[in-house]
């Protein structure tokens, strides 16, 4: 009976701790996912700052240069 028991208890502490790792593997996973949207993300709002910053100069100067 005792045994029994403890076996319950044990299987759904087993069962329970599955659960959890595989959640913390999701979250890990959807971290990951993040992150590298984050770093995309990033990326892309460098290329424009980049973009908006020199494309006026560089406009002004093909202007001149027609001109």
């Amino acid at each position: 009976m005792v045994i029994k028991l403890w076996r319950r208890k044990h299987t759904a502490g087993q069962a329970a701790a599955k659960a959890a790792i595989a959640r913390a593997e999701q979250d890990s996973a959807e971290l990951a996912r993040q992150r590298s949207e984050t770093k995309h993300l990033s990326a892309r709002l460098r290329a424009l700052r980049h973009e908006n910053h020199f494309e006026p100069k560089i406009r002004a100067a093909m202007e001149g240069g027609h001109q």
